[in-house]
């Protein structure tokens, strides 16, 4: 997906490169939208985690693919937060609604984006948590007419689902 996601973008590219600049950045946005971020994927795992065991009677969790491997934190991290954040944005964020911005005006840019960017992850269960952070990612990219708030807010979004994989909040709170 990766390079397709990367083939399709800079196929574009005069109509994409406008999106990658940065205009009016700021990090306190940036540090706003992160620790919102933070605090909505913990939500978001808190809930899962209990759905999964109350439907299908078992903790599931992104590690166990990685565990076998001598670096299968690192490959986790990678797959699972940096390697989406960049090109899933690429592709959804970047490619698609800047295409269909020549089509549709923004609101369904938004709408039909987040919707295909919902079926690829082959998840019906999902729909409670993965639509509206489609949608959000979404809004957010036209609101800043840039793909990077985006890039960061999947980034830790995806990455503390991983850390709460690796250190459950149950384990977290007896720290405290």
């Amino acid at each position: 997906m990766g390079c397709s996601a990367l083939l399709f973008f800079f196929y574009n590219w005069p109509e994409n490169k406008v999106i990658l600049k940065w205009p009016g950045f700021s990090i306190a946005k940036l540090l706003g939208l992160i620790v919102l971020t933070i605090l909505a994927s913990v939500t978001v795992t808190f809930l899962v985690d209990h759905l999964n065991v109350l439907l299908f009677k078992k903790e599931v969790t992104h590690y166990t693919l990685f565990e076998f491997h001598k670096y299968g934190t690192y490959l986790m991290f990678l797959s699972i937060a940096l390697y989406p954040a960049i090109f899933e944005e690429l592709a959804y964020r970047g490619y698609l609604i800047q295409k269909l911005l020549s089509v549709v005006d923004e609101k369904e840019a938004v709408y039909i984006s987040s919707v295909l960017f919902f079926i690829i992850h082959f998840s019906l269960i999902s729909i409670f948590w993965l639509l509206p952070f489609a949608l959000f990612l979404g809004w957010l990219r036209i609101k800043t007419k840039t793909l990077w708030y985006g890039v960061f807010v999947h980034f830790f979004f995806n990455a503390t689902a991983c850390f709460l994989d690796l250190y459950p909040l149950e384990e977290l709170f007896k720290l405290f």
